[in-house]
This record gives C-alpha cells, structure tokens and sequence, in this order.
C-alpha cells in the first residue's frame, strides 16, 4: 500500500517542497489508484492524463529552481 494515497494536502506539499516525493511520482500514485477503484465507483467524468502530466512535470521544474511554492503546488 502506497502512504501517499492517504497523506494529507499540507503533508503533500511538504514532501514535495522537501524534494521527498515528485509532482510526477504523487500523479502516478493517483492514476494507480484511479485504475484501481473508479470502475467500481464511477467518480471520473473525463481524464486528460496528458495535461495532467505536464503540469506536474512543470511544477517539478518549479522545485528544481526554488521558485515560491502555493499551498497546492504539485
């Protein structure tokens, strides 16, 4: 079982900040478990992965130059 699942937003930020965990690793770990449990419950209207993986390697540029991280960075 992956713990980061089961982290709290600010615990998140956290470990992104302090390099623990990328925003690409914690978006694997969701995508996992999107495969895993929504075609029990149903709860994606629409994925766009693609974006979604961008963004996420941009906002681990971000880390990497040290820029201001917001609260929901990542």
């Amino acid at each position: 079982m992956n713990d980061l699942a089961f982290r709290s937003a600010g615990e998140l930020a956290t470990a992104i900040a302090a390099k623990e965990v990328s925003s690409v690793e914690l978006l694997d770990c969701y995508l996992t478990r999107l495969e895993q449990f929504d075609p029990r419950v149903n709860a994606i209207v629409a994925r766009d992965e693609e974006n979604a993986r961008a963004a996420a390697r941009e906002a681990d540029r971000a880390v990497s130059r040290g820029e201001a991280l917001g609260p929901l960075h990542g």
